[in-house]
């Protein structure tokens, strides 16, 4: 038999309060639609498995109130990574980041062209002189 490992708290240290904000947003709006669904329970594929979903979310909820939350519980570290994977597929990660560092590519290497012209001193080459 498999020995069960106590609760654990895990305070949300390192998170700022804009995260957890974010975050807080993020579960109370998906505990109201998915309790909301609940009320047809009879056409849904996986009963137990919405009710577990959203018991998991109003754990979330619950401990983000208090900064911290309870391990192990994999019902809503589960909840958690669809909520991080769901948004991510929402604001189109992969071609966000892939923005970002063609962005970031381009502002480097204009902003390194035009250093070239303040390290040049006067501006000018050595047979403008």
């Amino acid at each position: 038999m498999i020995r069960r490992e106590r609760d654990t708290r895990v305070r949300l240290d390192g998170m700022s309060e804009a995260q957890l904000e974010i975050v807080r947003r993020n579960v109370f709006g998906a505990l109201v639609g998915k309790a909301g669904d609940l009320r047809l329970l009879h056409k849904l594929r996986d009963p137990k498995g919405a009710i577990r979903e959203v018991s998991a979310l109003g754990r979330l909820a619950f401990w983000l109130e208090h900064g911290e939350i309870v391990v192990p519980d994999k019902a809503a570290r589960e909840v958690a990574q669809g909520l991080a994977d769901g948004v991510d597929a929402m604001n189109e990660w992969d071609e966000v980041a892939r923005r970002y560092e063609e962005a970031m590519a381009e502002h480097d290497a204009l902003r390194a062209f035009v250093a070239h012209f303040a390290d040049a001193g006067s501006g000018g080459t050595q047979d403008d002189r």
